[in-house]
């Protein structure tokens, strides 16, 4: 009886600690490394790193600095923000970028803390869009001052940056003036919670040591993390904000269930809450949606981006003529 005790709070221990360290010690990769293999991929090529990019770089508000670059377009174009996924690095946003580089928008990409060229203390990362939102917050507000003329602001994110992109959201209504117009979120996670969840489940890890393992670990990360895996919650996030957001998933992503953007797409229109729209990719697997089907994945884009447009000129034509007139002079 006891051997038996002691082996199940071994397996219990040893996917604890196997859980820890693959969520909060995951192996980055390094800028050049994440530049190569997306050449090697043929998500960009050697013109498109030979544009005129201008290195950026910007204060987070947890006190350090994150790097990145940015790409004018034509003038008075929209401009853009390109988040990236976990362990890799601003050049994984290149297949998103190019063909609002070819419409003459304005783009900029930054590596989240820790990652690529971002320099961070360990403890601001990962944390699954918690503590991420609040430089993603600092990244759109350097965007505007790079790009002020732009008539529309948007925001592209892939898995770790799509969840930080959308529990973003929320902070970017808190002023006075929107930060942000809409945003594009590829293949989230709903929370880090359920994601943990879902990867002992793609193991087929039984229950009785998957549960007491997610719930000790959900322990150690409020202890020496800060927070809470389920408050990292972009499904909670986009039911407080009403800016427009349009969810992307492949259909056969095992790492990010489909169902995942698919519920907290449902959510959104269920309660009436902002312009929601959702777009499935076919065949794809975790992050390449836009390789396995450009077609449809920018045909969804770009009719939800020009529904936001025309709602956003809609909204300021209505306020210029509900603006009180000036009494003519006598």
């Amino acid at each position: 009886m006891w051997l038996i005790i002691v082996v199940y709070a071994g397996l219990v221990c040893i996917l604890t600690a196997l859980s820890y360290a693959l969520m909060f010690k995951p192996k980055c990769k390094s800028l050049e490394f994440t530049k190569q293999v997306s050449l090697e991929r043929g998500e960009f090529d050697e013109s498109f790193l030979n544009l005129d990019w201008q290195e950026w770089s910007f204060a987070s508000p947890h006190g350090y600095t994150l790097k990145g670059q940015y790409l004018r377009g034509k003038k008075d174009a929209p401009a853009a923000l390109f988040v990236h996924g976990i362990t890799w690095s601003r050049y994984g946003m290149a297949k998103y970028m190019r063909p609002f580089i070819e419409r003459g928008w304005n783009v900029a990409a930054f590596d989240l803390a820790g990652h690529g060229a971002s320099i961070a203390p360990r403890r601001f990362y990962p944390s699954y869009g918690f503590y991420e939102k609040y430089d993603v917050k600092a990244g759109v507000e350097s965007l505007h001052s790079l790009f002020s003329n732009a008539p529309l602001y948007g925001l592209f994110g892939e898995s770790l940056g799509a969840a930080s992109a959308l529990q973003y959201a929320p902070l970017a209504i808190a002023t006075s003036s929107r930060e942000i117009d809409f945003i594009i979120a590829d293949c989230s996670f709903s929370s880090a919670w359920e994601e943990l969840l879902e990867q002992y489940r793609e193991i087929h890890m039984p229950n009785f040591i998957a549960w007491p393992a997610a719930h000790i670990t959900r322990f150690f990360v409020r202890l020496f993390r800060g927070f809470d895996l389920k408050d990292a919650s972009p499904s909670k996030a986009v039911l407080l904000t009403d800016i427009p957001i349009l969810f992307a998933h492949g259909m056969e992503d095992s790492y990010v269930p489909t169902t995942m953007s698919v519920r907290m797409a449902s959510a959104r229109m269920s309660n009436n809450i902002g312009l929601t729209e959702l777009v499935l990719i076919p065949g794809a697997r975790h992050a390449v949606g836009i390789l396995t089907d450009q077609m449809r994945w920018l045909s969804a884009v770009d009719a939800f981006i020009d529904r936001v447009f025309l709602k956003k000129k809609a909204t300021f034509n209505s306020a210029e003529c509900n603006m009180p007139k000036k009494e003519e002079s006598r």
